[in-house]
């Protein structure tokens, strides 16, 4: 017969009669029935193997001794602990929790914290965090980081093999953050896997402000965290958008993004990737390490760019190094033409004359409304309505599914004129070489 627990009348090994019992311990500390319908729907919805032996009510701002001496009688695997309310003292509740349980890994659940109370958090024991306190999924995603670091799952589990997707423009002003920003909401929509935007524009990045996010810590953060970067960590460094996606921001100070080297970066990428399905990266505008590192290891390469001339011309200069990080490999370059006029002289087909490159997709020149979207934080593809937003989605849609059909245009005069800036028409494929790619610059 299940021993039932006085406090909350429900059995103690969290199972119904006759089910096998789960074979990792919880406890719940709430101030409230919310979390613990959270954390009873986290464990149940997702099979994990945990059971929630006991539940306790912090009445008051701390534990009793007796609730104390009940929890650690109960030996749990997990803590998960009600952060709502005054951080400071939610804190020294965890505190309390971690010396009288100090084998349990202490899991917070509450609003989102400032950097300096969350490392508060973290000194006093709490070893994941998750400030969506009606976030089931989010509480799941925690259990499960927390079992395969102490060896209570396969430590492979979970880890995926994700895409690196690159977005790249030759010329500021392109819009390319933009498409990053809309196409990882869109890919997040489409397929409900989960999906990191990362700014590697380390200088100027705008991603978070984009989106309307106020990042707590950033990319070089990251970078100098690494050496103890794992799982269970790697959510700290990350914010969540309200669509789902998550963000990786640049940092607030531009100089400090100097101190990141190329081969950091690829570490750092490659980290990513086993976590999220979608990588998307935001370079920066030109060829510098930060950009050459995420280019190399980039799936396919998203070359963003205006039917002006300058873009053309900035382009066509960077190819040389492009097809260089590709190995030649032509089929990893997709030309998107954000702000395209279907009746500017510039033709899709002179482009592709010029370039060397066939036109992947092509978004509609909508200014008003991508301003708009900027200035109130809102992805476009979230508002609909307009064409610029359902091209955005048939972008993220060619993505999952594959490419539509290049489209074809007449020629034109100004088409010719653009050409003239090269000095011969480029190759579709240029030979793969061997020696370092030097970081450049373009005016």
């Amino acid at each position: 017969m299940n021993m039932i627990d006085s406090e909350n009348q429900r059995t103690l090994d969290g199972s119904a009669p006759g089910l096998e019992r789960p074979r990792l311990r919880a406890v719940v500390v709430a101030v409230d029935d919310r979390l613990r319908r959270v954390a009873y729907a986290s464990i149940l919805e997702s099979g994990l193997p945990i059971g929630i032996t006991l539940e306790l009510e912090l009445r008051s701002d701390s534990l009793e001794p007796e609730q104390l001496e009940r929890l650690r009688s109960v030996e749990p695997h997990f803590v998960i602990l009600d952060m709502a309310g005054d951080p400071e003292q939610r804190t020294r509740v965890g505190g309390a929790i971690a010396a009288a349980s100090p084998r349990s890994s202490l899991i917070g659940v509450g609003p989102d914290l400032d950097a300096p109370r969350l490392l508060e958090a973290m000194r006093a024991g709490v070893v994941e965090y998750v400030p969506e306190q009606d976030d089931a999924p989010a509480l799941r995603d925690a259990l499960g980081r927390v079992m395969r670091k102490n060896g209570w799952a396969e430590a492979d589990e979970g880890l995926r093999n994700g895409k690196l997707l690159a977005f790249f423009s030759a010329k500021g002003g392109s819009g390319s953050t933009s498409v990053v920003a809309n196409v990882g909401v869109e890919l997040h929509r489409l397929t409900g896997k989960k999906i990191l935007l990362v700014d590697l524009d380390l200088e100027l990045g705008e991603i978070a402000s984009m989106l309307g996010v106020q990042p707590r810590f950033h990319f070089v953060d990251l970078v100098r965290n690494f050496h103890r970067m794992d799982a269970d960590l790697l959510p700290s460094y990350i914010e969540r958008h309200e669509s789902g996606v998550h963000v990786l921001s640049a940092p607030f100070d531009p100089e400090i993004g100097e101190e990141v080297h190329g081969e950091q970066i690829a570490q750092i990428l490659g980290f990513l990737r086993k976590h999220y399905d979608y990588v998307l990266v935001d370079t920066s505008k030109s060829l510098a390490t930060p950009a050459l590192a995420a280019l190399q290891l980039a799936d396919p390469i998203f070359l963003v760019t205006n039917m002006d001339v300058p873009s053309l011309r900035n382009l066509k200069r960077c190819l040389p190094i492009l097809h260089r990080v590709t190995a030649g490999d032509a089929g990893r370059l997709r030309l998107v033409v954000n702000r395209f006029n279907p009746k500017s002289l510039v033709r899709v087909e002179d482009l592709e004359e010029t370039l060397g490159i066939e036109v992947y997709w092509t978004l509609i020149n909508d200014y008003e409304t991508v301003i708009q979207s900027i200035s109130t934080g809102q992805p476009l593809v979230l508002e609909g309505g307009s064409r610029y937003a359902e091209e955005l989605k048939g972008l993220a849609r060619s993505i999952v599914d594959g490419p539509a059909d290049a489209v074809t245009t007449k020629s034109s005069l100004m088409g010719r004129l653009v050409s003239a800036i090269r000095p011969g028409r480029a190759a579709k494929r240029t030979p793969a070489h061997t020696t370092p790619i030097e970081a450049v610059t373009h005016g």
